[in-house]
């Protein structure tokens, strides 16, 4: 489910359905109020919320229609369209002259004139007369036939069976035509019952701000549901994508977010595996409420993802790392000397080791000039560096070499410093490896 708007931005929705979640408001109903905006409120919410009514209707509305809350109809409101009052009572009035004047009950017909009218027309004394001819009729059928329950104008004598109904506004007294009042269809607002629902709110309320607010400490820019077009030209969107330019490096997070009732299966890790690979991203997270099965898991791991499952989370987000000097390059980083690059990294929160050793998958250690290492509390950042010199442009063959050590060693973060500078080949090959090069004269100045 991804919204336009993360719900724990929006301060008043997040306060709302804490408070569903927490049992605190149950089902939202609307009650009758004529004082109101609308002529009725929802008093479950007003014990959280002061808001407009209107507000809170549009607040309400949008949730269930971005399937958050669900949605039942209560009751038809009829409101006055001169003042919205929702104070307004039924009036009869006659079919043909628009009188409110009308008599009810059954109506008579004389056999003799032809005479129609009420029953309390014809009584007199306790007998039935026509009150045109002043005939006394007696018997049913006979004398006279009955219409049954009627109405009779008592203006222009029209009688109907069904009058017309209008109704009058109590507040500003307007009378209006019943096809042409104000409908408002009322509705009850509560949480699903479906557990995966419950279990994404409590994600998107508590641990995800807490992930993001993780992630920019680290000095990570984030970005949710955000779409990466990668090298087959298809747009892959993930929920969350963390990126930090250290200068030297530039490291990509592709966070995604798996919630479901039953436990994960190795088609959704290969689905997320396979978007990351599209787009060239290798650092990857796969946040799993509640649980993973373990074939899942394997896959997981073989494919180097982090895999976060629930009871792990909050372990991860109580780590208390010293937070890192935010990257905000403005330019890349230019290199003045050896130092000074041991120093820029330093900052940025790598430990750097020199002569570094490493054991690669083929069982073989690799010795680096340089190895800055960063861990995140979430993922480990490696860059090797490699360093050349001689007295003409280092060759093709060095750049291999290094490079098929950092492959052995399965860091793709490389930087390769050349003294004096790189031969034709080798720019090329480092170029096509994206390997990040700094030619100087001297390693210091």
């Amino acid at each position: 489910m991804h919204l336009d708007k993360p719900l724990w931005r929006d301060e008043r929705t997040a306060r709302l359905l804490e408070a569903m979640l927490s049992g605190e408001v149950g089902e939202i109903k609307p009650q009758i109020d004529p004082d109101r905006e609308v002529g009725y409120y929802y008093p479950e919410l007003s014990r959280v919320l002061d808001v407009p009514d209107g507000e809170a209707q549009e607040l309400l509305d949008s949730l269930a229609k971005q399937g958050i809350l669900d949605k039942a109809f209560v009751e038809k409101y009829i409101h006055c369209p001169q003042c919205q009052s929702l104070n307004l009572a039924p009036g009869y009035y006659c079919v043909k002259c628009g009188s409110g004047r009308l008599a009810r009950g059954r109506v008579l017909v004389h056999s003799g004139c032809e005479y129609a009218g009420a029953e309390e027309e014809f009584n007199q004394s306790g007998r039935l007369v026509c009150p045109k001819c002043f005939q006394e009729v007696r018997v049913i059928g006979q004398d006279y036939t009955s219409l049954g329950v009627m109405r009779k104008c008592r203006d222009c004598g029209e009688i109907f069976a069904h009058p017309s109904i209008k109704w009058r506004c109590l507040k500003c007294g307007s009378v209006t035509p019943e096809d042409r009042v104000v409908e408002v269809d009322a509705h009850s607002y509560s949480l699903p019952e479906r557990e995966e629902i419950r279990l994404w709110l409590r994600f998107e309320l508590g641990h995800k701000p807490r992930l993001i607010k993780f992630l920019q400490e680290r000095g990570f820019e984030v970005a949710e549901n955000a779409k990466v077009t990668g090298r087959s030209g298809a747009e892959h969107e993930f929920d969350m994508l963390a990126t930090r330019d250290d200068g030297v490096a530039k490291h990509r997070i592709a966070v995604g977010i798996e919630n479901s009732v039953r436990e994960l299966g190795i088609d959704r890790v290969f689905s997320f595996d396979d978007k990351a690979y599209d787009c060239g991203i290798h650092d990857k997270i796969m946040v799993v409420l509640p649980q993973m099965k373990k074939e899942a898991e394997a896959l997981a791991e073989h494919q180097r993802i982090k895999v976060i499952q629930s009871w792990d989370l909050e372990a991860v987000l109580g780590l208390k790392l010293p937070s890192v000097e935010a990257p905000a390059v403005e330019e890349s980083f230019k290199f003045q000397s050896k130092s000074g690059l041991v120093e820029y990294l330093q900052k940025r929160g790598y430990e750097v080791d020199q002569d570094a050793v490493v054991r690669g998958k083929s069982g073989a250690d690799h010795t680096f000039d340089m190895l800055a290492t960063r861990d995140d509390g979430i993922t480990l950042h490696r860059i090797a560096v490699g360093i050349e010199v001689s007295d003409a442009p280092i060759v093709l063959e060095k750049v291999f070499d290094f490079d098929d050590k950092a492959y052995d060693c399965t860091i793709l973060n490389k930087v390769f410093i050349a003294v004096p500078g790189l031969s034709r080949e080798g720019k090329r090959f480092a170029d096509r490896q994206r390997i990040v090069v700094f030619e100087a004269a001297a390693l210091e100045p």
